[in-house]
């Protein structure tokens, strides 16, 4: 970080916070996780708890920016940081301990002490965090009931047996994880809940990032240097450049991914033709149980597109160290980060497979489309992309890809 308060001016974050929440939030995670996580630890916190109130105040944050509440002159990073101590130190209260002093550049500053909640508001965001979580961990069809909208004239009476069964899954999630009390209704607040879905929008967004920071922080990750690349063209528009061609230079780009990214429809039919009947399974390694159910788990919500879900349990295999499939779970996580349109990750996790042999072909091909990809955003790397490609024409005999990899090349040398 070149400066306390950021590498971009503190109208670029609130800008992008309000009109490109997802890529700002990747940022603010590079660029303040770290230290506003010390500035919790320096309170008492352990370094898990500064994960967790660094993410209330993220989701805090945003919605201060979405209601163009935050001034100008506030800087993002002191609100962050002092939001992630606020929140902290009101759930220490919340839980009856002594609470130590705090001092912060936003105490220092009377007129930005109004933008710090009330601890009622503090504790109403972790309880929509909390709430939010419930809802991720329903099936994909009740998530789909609950979060659809509402119509006006629609009454809780007129509420369908689906809908009726989906929002007592919800309450009885809700209990379990002390967020209701033991009673038969359903309180305004969850429901309420459901309805912010630029919140929840945001809170999906953190809990991504933050299972990213739990496997490794990448040392420079990309998908920042393309946000840069995007705040400078919206500096150049500002002041009357030419950036319109800056932004749809990449779609050729774009096309040459759509038209030879070609995921497997299953991971299982893919692990099988791979492996064959025996699934791997010989004299010598017997690829057990557990890793077969992971799999075969990742591969429902991987057919219901649920991509998300998906990563769950394949990153229990790769935390695992011992697994013998190991090379096939980094394989299929960076299949599913291309889905996301997260090449950067997928990168990462292809550079992880050890069983060459059996990836080698796959591993180069999709390695480039994970380059193509990243042109698609910023056009400084298609040359990237081209020496990828060029890469897998000399390692690869499969003579469909042969015939792909040199269509790529001629379209990205366009």
């Amino acid at each position: 970080m070149i400066h306390p308060t950021g590498q971009f001016p503190n109208e670029t974050y609130l800008n992008g916070l309000r009109d490109d929440p997802e890529s700002t939030l990747a940022v603010l995670y590079d660029e303040f996780r770290q230290p506003a996580i010390r500035a919790v630890t320096g309170l008492g916190g352990s370094s898990a708890d500064g994960a967790v109130f660094f993410q209330a105040a993220v989701n805090e944050t945003a919605r201060l920016a979405r209601e163009n509440r935050i001034p100008a002159e506030v800087p993002v990073f002191f609100l962050l940081k002092a939001l992630s101590q606020a929140h902290f130190l009101d759930w220490l209260d919340q839980r009856g301990q002594p609470q130590p002093e705090a001092p912060t550049e936003m105490s220092a500053q009377p007129e930005w002490q109004s933008l710090l909640p009330e601890p009622g508001a503090l504790r109403q965001t972790r309880q929509k965090m909390l709430a939010w979580k419930q809802v991720q961990l329903l099936d994909a069809s009740c998530r789909e009931v609950l979060l659809a909208p509402t119509e006006p004239d629609e009454t809780p009476e007129a509420a369908d047996t689906r809908h009726q069964h989906c929002t007592e899954q919800y309450l009885d999630r809700l209990k379990t994880a002390g967020a209701l009390a033991l009673d038969n209704e359903l309180p305004g607040w969850p429901m309420a809940v459901l309805r912010d879905r630029a919140g929840y929008a945001v809170w999906l967004r953190t809990q991504q990032l933050e299972r990213d920071w739990a496997m490794g922080k990448p040392p420079v990750p990309e998908s920042n240097r393309i946000w840069r690349w995007a705040i400078a063209a919206l500096l150049l528009v500002a002041v009357g450049y030419g950036a319109f061609q800056f932004y749809f230079r990449p779609v050729t780009a774009a096309e040459v991914f759509a038209d030879n990214f070609a995921p497997p429809g299953s991971l299982m039919d893919d692990f099988e033709k791979r492996y064959g009947a025996e699934m791997g399974n010989d004299s010598v390694s017997a690829r057990p149980n557990e890793c077969v159910r992971l799999l075969r788990e990742a591969d429902l919500y991987y057919r219901a597109k649920e991509y998300q879900a998906a990563l769950d349990p394949l990153l229990l295999i790769v935390l695992d160290s011992s697994s013998f499939c190991q090379s096939d779970a980094w394989y299929f996580l960076g299949v599913i980060q291309l889905q996301l349109e997260d090449p950067t990750t997928a990168i990462q996790c292809f550079a992880k497979i050890e069983d060459l042999n059996r990836y080698g072909e796959d591993l180069y091909w999709y390695q480039s489309l994970a380059f193509v990809q990243l042109a698609k955003e910023n056009p400084l790397m298609r040359d990237k992309a081209r020496r990828a490609i060029e890469r897998t024409l000399g390692n690869t005999r499969d003579s469909l890809r042969r015939i792909q990899a040199e269509n790529m090349l001629k379209k990205l040398s366009q």
